[in-house]
């Protein structure tokens, strides 16, 4: 975009490298039709971004950062798609690894509702013999 060729190891989307300034935001809207929205947070805020919603951040104070990652069993299939994508990144990518760990989210998610399974039919067993 700038001129710039970029490293084998990079990856513009993953990386989080890259700002849209207003030129390039201007671009957008104009060659995609996509329009950008400004919110300003103020301490308290809280802002929630939906699933799969490309967003940037532009700190004009110094601040802490506090994100929470939500996994919902609806889009479970979405994020092991994006772990393969991050596996196809090369090994000394910072994102290489699965950060969201969603197969260790989905493993426990069945180990637990498997529990609570067998706990009500066993429920149900000694309901039935009283």
């Amino acid at each position: 975009e700038n001129g710039k060729k970029l490293d084998p190891h990079d990856d513009p989307i993953h990386d989080q490298s890259t700002y849209l300034d207003s030129n390039l935001r201007m671009r957008l809207y104009t060659e995609y039709g996509v329009q950008p929205y400004t919110i300003i947070q103020c301490a308290g805020d809280t802002v929630f971004i939906p699933a799969g919603a490309c967003h940037q951040v532009r700190n004009l104070h110094n601040c802490i950062k506090i994100a929470e990652d939500f996994v919902s069993p609806e889009l479970a299939n979405n994020c092991l798609h994006l772990t393969q994508e991050f596996r196809h990144l090369t090994e000394h990518h910072t994102n290489h690894e699965d950060k969201l760990q969603i197969k260790n989210i989905i493993y426990h998610s069945v180990k637990t509702a498997i529990g609570r399974l067998k706990k009500e039919i066993e429920n149900q067993k000694s309901q039935a013999s009283t």
